[in-house]
């Protein structure tokens, strides 16, 4: 799987059907070439539910395939990145779960599960993006020791970073990318982002089981004779 910047509203990014333009990107695998490779439907939910189109992309060198994912797209979870960072900003500053899902109109239970998710991923996340927010010239010191609140500091630093060399980014849309989507998907056990061609374009592995808001409209043999 592959994360890229979109510029499109969710709705508007819905509104387009199968018309959505992602960049052209090299192989996370081999740094190959790509080419279109079908794609998925999946739902994905912000104010809203919206059913979105997900490209594929396969290299023409060694024939993996991978999905283009818009970044507002949180790996295998029904809500966006924004709703989910939200809560975990909430969180990490002190709030319940049960003033936060009411907050957000979400199940508790939900929120639950990303509180501690979050909880067991944040100490090396924070490094993650902390050590992406120096790379882009962010020199700050005065940060949180809890690693939650340490998270969540370096998801501003990392976007405050950003604005200062690019202009205004979405926070967590912009950590979602940096770490390839793996920051809070429910597959991960490290979020850190896997080797790839590009650090603002990682993949990360499709889980083995687990509820899927995604549902494939196609399916392609790849060249060893199974489906990809």
């Amino acid at each position: 799987m592959i994360v890229w910047p979109c510029g499109l509203a969710v709705s508007a990014y819905a509104a387009r059907g199968r018309d959505v333009d992602p960049p052209r990107v090299s192989c996370p695998r081999c740094g190959g070439p790509t080419g279109p490779w079908s794609g998925y439907l999946r739902h994905v939910r912000d104010a809203e539910l919206h059913r979105i189109f997900v490209p594929r992309v396969r290299c023409r060198r060694c024939g993996v395939t991978a999905a283009l994912l818009p970044w507002f797209v949180t790996p295998y979870r029904w809500d966006t990145v924004d709703v989910i960072g939200q809560a975990l900003q909430r969180w990490a500053g002190g709030q319940g779960v049960r003033p936060i899902a009411a907050a957000l109109g979400r199940p508790e239970t939900t929120v639950r599960e990303w509180c501690r998710r979050f909880g067991r991923v944040a100490g090396s996340l924070a490094v993650t993006l902390l050590a992406a927010a120096v790379r882009m010239g962010w020199s700050g010191l005065d940060l949180p020791t809890a690693p939650g609140p340490r998270c969540v500091a370096a998801v501003v630093a990392l976007a405050s970073a950003w604005t200062r060399r690019g202009g205004p980014v979405p926070a967590w849309r912009l950590a979602a990318l940096v770490t390839g989507g793996a920051w809070l998907a429910s597959n991960t056990t490290s979020p850190l982002a896997p080797r790839a061609v590009s650090p603002l374009m990682a993949g990360t592995a499709r889980p083995s089981s687990g509820d899927d808001p995604c549902h494939r409209i196609r399916q392609k043999p790849s060249p060893s004779g199974a489906t990809t």
